[in-house]
């Protein structure tokens, strides 16, 4: 899922609505360096995980080996802690999951 599917997809959603399982704090992820990934979190709002995703937008992180990147609407998205390699993409299936478990 790119980072403006997802943002969309939020956008659908209650903003104070309480999640149990979401996401926060966007970062290059360590897999591929030019997509942005998120640490899966707890107890957030659909507007935490909204504001986190789109302040991603633009936002340039450095690459675990060195460089810059910076992530725009196309970039590829991620569940991963801060320096993890998880392989979990971040895609309809699993942000529908996350929209459906309500706290």
């Amino acid at each position: 899922m790119s980072l403006d599917e997802l943002i969309k997809m939020l956008e659908t959603v209650n903003p104070s609505t309480v999640l149990r399982r979401g996401f926060c704090n966007p970062h290059s992820y360590r897999g591929y360096y030019r997509d942005v990934a998120f640490q899966p979190a707890f107890e957030v709002t659909v507007g935490e995980m909204l504001a986190d995703a789109r302040s991603a937008r633009g936002a340039t992180y450095e690459g675990w080996k060195g460089g810059d990147f910076t992530m725009s609407g196309y970039t590829d998205c991620w569940l991963s802690m801060e320096g993890e390699c998880s392989g979990e993409t971040l895609g309809r299936t699993l942000v529908t999951y996350m929209l459906g478990d309500v706290a």
